[in-house]
C-alpha cells in the first residue's frame, strides 16, 4: 500500500479527520516525491495537506518543482546525527510556534517530536 492510498483511507474511514503536515523524500521507490505532490494536489480529500520536503537532493530543478507543487517548505538532509537533530528540533519548534487552523472537521492532535540522541 503506497502513502496516498493509506491517507485516502483513514480519510474514507473516518480514521482521521485530515491529514495535517506531510514530511516527503523527493527519493522514493516506486513513486517519486514530485509525482507523489502532483498526486496529493489532484485528490481533493487530501489537496490542501501541508507538505514539508526532507531530501538528500539540494537540486535547484527539485527545489523549484517542489515549491511550483506547494510545499510550504525544503529542507536537504544533513550528513550527521547532530545536524539532524537541530533539524528535527527546528521543525519542532516551527510546528509549536505556527497558529493552526480551527475547523470543525480537523481533530489535529498535539504532534510530538523526539530527537534522534
Amino acid at each position: 500500500m503506497d502513502a496516498l492510498e493509506i491517507l485516502n483511507n483513514h480519510c474514507a474511514h473516518g480514521e482521521t479527520d485530515h491529514p495535517f503536515t506531510i514530511l516527503l523524500d523527493i527519493n522514493m521507490p516506486r513513486m517519486d516525491g514530485h509525482e507523489f505532490l502532483t498526486e496529493l494536489r489532484q485528490n481533493q480529500a487530501v489537496a490542501n495537506s501541508r507538505v514539508i520536503v526532507l531530501t538528500t537532493s539540494g537540486s535547484e530543478a527539485d527545489i523549484g518543482r517542489a515549491y511550483e507543487k506547494h510545499a510550504c517548505g525544503y529542507i536537504v538532509k544533513p550528513h550527521g546525527i547532530k545536524e539532524m537533530d537541530n533539524v528535527v528540533q527546528a521543525l519542532t519548534t516551527f510546528w509549536d510556534t505556527c497558529k493552526h487552523p480551527k475547523h470543525p472537521v480537523l481533530n489535529i492532535p498535539h504532534v510530538q517530536i523526539h530527537p534522534l540522541h
